[in-house]
């Protein structure tokens, strides 16, 4: 399963950004950013607006994964 608070802070690491960055950009407190980076999960509407932001799709990351648990099954 994908664990999308990595998979942000790595995007946002190799994007040479951090939390308050990325926090100014979304317009709220750094302490959020840090929650949002320590959940497997988060809303879509969240991940739409971080996207965005890193300019990186994290929903294709889902697609692949659902492409390849059906070819598993």
């Amino acid at each position: 399963m994908i664990h999308i608070g990595k998979l942000i802070k790595q995007k946002l690491e190799e994007a040479g950004k951090n939390e308050s960055w990325l926090a100014e950009q979304l317009e709220c407190p750094t302490s959020e950013v840090v929650k949002i980076l320590e959940k497997r999960s988060i809303e879509t509407d969240h991940l739409l607006r971080i996207s965005s932001v890193l300019g990186y799709n994290f929903f294709q990351d889902y697609s692949q994964l659902l492409a390849q648990i059906k070819t598993e099954n």
